[in-house]
């Protein structure tokens, strides 16, 4: 980690819209897609300022006055409540636990995924934010140095049959010298595709296949990034979809937290309960 990026999101008025893939607010997942050139793509566009994480510099944040701000597509200046007439009803601090071979297969706790539903009515939001920690996943003899878990994509499953599916963000900063990083992406899709410099934004359903029943969201938190972009702390990351008047109960397996060697890391799979609609499932 080079250094840590530090905004201030300016808070104003709040533009809900499922439809339009350039809004402030909640952008609707397509079931069928987004047609873009060369074909269709699982995924709408948020904030691609940093370059998917790759800049130094990091990326420019949402903002919402004045005349609408700039860099807010897919971005949401409050979620106290997220949405009007939406109530929390569940909230838990979940260990995000790797457990493979690099940690000589040893529990090693490299950060942790705050869990929280909101609900209006059969209407429900569910959110993540993630928080990486400073410790070395990697345990074997033959590793020198410090790796350091980052995540490229965080998945939340168990959507299938509850559109329309619908996502946004929200931007805090987290403390003195620190803040979030941005989404840049989101899709109905269960295959992450790593984004290098010059990579389309936007993969072809190809390479990236839609998925009903999985959203995916492109971020870059890593504790201290090889690229010198490195921030700890994920914004807020929301799916809003349909959902039963029940407690929130959690799904084994959720919640997923990929490294895709954005850095020529080697590919990592974490996975962790999360909240999901009532009869929900994790197949692809």
């Amino acid at each position: 980690m080079k250094k840590i990026i530090l905004s201030t999101t300016l808070l104003g008025s709040l533009f809900i819209n499922i439809t339009p893939v350039m809004a402030t607010g909640f952008v609707g997942l397509r079931p069928n897609g987004f047609a873009i050139t060369g074909g269709i793509s699982a995924y709408t566009r948020c904030n691609l300022s940093g370059n998917f994480g790759s800049n130094p510099n990091g990326s420019t944040p949402p903002t919402f006055s004045p005349n609408g701000g700039a860099n807010n597509v897919c971005a949401i200046p409050s979620i106290t409540p997220p949405v009007a007439g939406y109530v929390q009803t569940a909230n838990v601090i979940r260990n995000i636990v790797m457990n493979n071979a690099y940690t000589l297969n040893q529990p090693i706790t490299v950060g942790t995924v705050t869990d929280r539903v909101w609900r209006n009515g059969t209407n429900c939001i569910y959110g993540a934010k993630i928080r990486l920690n400073n410790v070395d996943y990697d345990r074997r003899a033959v590793s020198t140095g410090f790796q350091y878990f980052e995540v490229n994509d965080i998945l939340r499953g168990g959507f299938k049959n509850r559109a329309p599916v619908a996502i946004a963000y929200h931007f805090t900063t987290a403390g003195a010298g620190t803040s979030d990083d941005v989404m840049y992406r989101a899709g109905l899709t269960f295959t992450s595709v790593v984004h290098k410099t010059g990579d389309s934004p936007r993969p072809l359903t190809s390479v990236a296949p839609l998925s009903q029943n999985w959203v995916d969201f492109t971020s870059d938190i890593n504790f201290r990034d090889d690229d010198g972009s490195s921030v700890r702390d994920s914004s807020w990351l929301l799916v809003k979809s349909t959902c039963t008047t029940a407690t929130p109960s959690a799904l084994t397996g959720a919640l997923l937290f990929r490294q895709m060697g954005q850095e020529e890391q080697p590919l990592i799979e974490v996975k962790v309960d999360g909240y999901a609609p009532v009869g929900g499932n994790t197949a692809p």
